[in-house]
């Protein structure tokens, strides 16, 4: 079940480096749900990275930012950090709201189509062979 504090960020639009409801990347929309609804105030480490479709500097961010106060889990649960291999480095973050699901925005298509930013389940067949860990914070 999706739990209520979820709906506010569902259906939001993609934006490289977007920190407002406006549009979010992917860091952006896992950062803005942990400052309004955990109280846990990160980085904006939008100047970490060239862009969010630069799969070197992304993983290269990714990995500095971990070191910030995130430890691995075995597990996800809700307000984890979910980090997921795209084109085999880990390139997308999602934030875990439930046992099982997680919210994210994923960037365009290669053929242009948006997807919204919206709720899917770790055992998907897109996303399960692509977990490269969980990490909670504190």
């Amino acid at each position: 079940m999706i739990p209520a504090w979820v709906g506010p960020y569902i259906g939001l639009p993609y934006a490289d480096k977007g920190r407002t409801r406006t549009g979010y990347d992917c860091w952006g929309l896992v950062r803005a749900a942990l400052d309004e609804v955990a109280g846990i105030t990160l980085p904006d480490y939008a100047d970490a990275y060239a862009t969010a479709c630069d799969p070197h500097s992304v993983s290269q961010a990714v990995a500095a930012g971990l070191t910030d106060g995130w430890h691995a889990v075995p597990r996800g649960a809700p307000f984890d950090l979910l980090i997921l291999r795209i084109a085999g480095r880990p390139w997308h973050c999602a934030l875990m709201v439930a046992h099982g699901l997680f919210l994210h925005v994923p960037p365009p298509r290669a053929d242009g189509m948006q997807i919204l930013s919206c709720v899917e389940r770790i055992d998907s067949p897109t996303w399960a062979k692509r977990i490269e860990g969980f990490y909670r914070h504190g």
